[in-house]
């Protein structure tokens, strides 16, 4: 005996359907999976910078010192505040499991320094740690010398004088070394000096900036980002970005992150901060000192402290 079933075809109206439903479930879906995408390259941003945070940490506790954000390479070459700290970065990128990778960029930096073969000349290698995956460039030739990340170098250096240094260390963390062993005057914080005064949990190290320059200059407005009293100065986070000129301007934090941008503070902490914080909190997160900042020059307290108030005579 045969059985005859009735197996009716989807029509045209049901395949609509279900195509529709299709079409909904996508573009509710899409959102998630671009901001899941957005997350993952801007942890990897934050991560990158976290190395090169902990490996200026390491070269303070090992020397009692910071870099500069400018320093002497080798002679009449100059750098800057990445090139002196690349022994003590300890790559995790690809990291093998069970082993502390040896340096990745000591041969390199050997090779460029006062006694290296290359001496004399500026590094052209690429340091992949600097770089934040949204702001790579397409051709990986091009990557020699690019750096997403600047340092924290306070107001924009003056020209200094014998009692006066360029840029006060009450400022900003990273000041041009070059300045030390010139006859001018010249101060600098260490990180334990900063955990004294603000504290290192307060005080910004690191930050973003897509029109930073190559890492191997010597330049403030390639290598670092800055803060003026005038609000005209210095552009705020994310304002014209992708549009840099070189100047000082333009060193301020911005990313292709939506929002806001990555940040370490002195303590090796990181965070992402809102582009619309107040102009003067993140000044004085720049500022290793808020009662000492100073405008760079002169003697002028940016923030000058508040008088008390004329005892009442009765």
């Amino acid at each position: 005996m045969k059985y005859h079933h009735n197996r009716r075809a989807f029509g045209l109206k049901e395949i609509i359907i279900v195509i529709a439903l299709l079409g909904v479930v996508f573009l509710m879906a899409a959102p998630l999976l671009l901001s899941s995408r957005e997350n993952a390259r801007r942890n990897t941003c934050l991560f990158r910078q976290k190395l090169l945070a902990d490996a200026l940490i390491a070269y303070d506790e090992d020397l009692r010192e910071l870099p500069g954000y400018a320093n002497l390479q080798a002679t009449s070459i100059d750098t800057g505040w990445l090139f002196p700290a690349l022994p003590y970065l300890q790559s995790r990128i690809y990291p093998t499991p069970g082993e502390m990778p040896p340096p990745p960029y000591l041969e390199a930096f050997q090779a460029y320094s006062a006694d290296g073969e290359l001496a004399g000349q500026v590094p052209d290698f690429t340091v992949y740690e600097a770089i934040c995956p949204d702001d790579a460039p397409e051709d990986p030739e091009q990557w020699g010398g690019v750096s997403s990340f600047v340092a924290n170098s306070g107001m924009p250096d003056v020209p200094p004088t014998s009692e006066i240094p360029a840029d006060w260390a009450a400022n900003g963390i990273f000041q041009n070394r070059l300045h030390q062993n010139s006859g001018v005057a010249f101060e600098q914080f260490t990180l334990q000096q900063i955990s004294e005064l603000d504290g290192l949990e307060m005080t910004l190290l690191l930050g973003e900036n897509v029109d930073a320059g190559s890492w191997t200059s010597a330049t403030e407005a390639d290598v670092a980002f800055l803060w003026s009293n005038d609000a005209e100065a210095i552009l705020g986070i994310n304002q014209q970005t992708g549009q840099g000129n070189g100047s000082a301007r333009f060193s301020r934090l911005s990313s292709y992150h939506p929002g806001g941008v990555n940040v370490m503070f002195g303590s090796g902490a990181g965070k992402f901060i809102n582009e619309r914080i107040d102009a003067i909190l993140f000044s004085q997160m720049q500022a290793t000192n808020d009662a000492q900042a100073k405008v760079a020059g002169t003697d002028q307290l940016v923030w000058p402290a508040a008088t008390a108030p004329a005892a009442k005579v009765p």
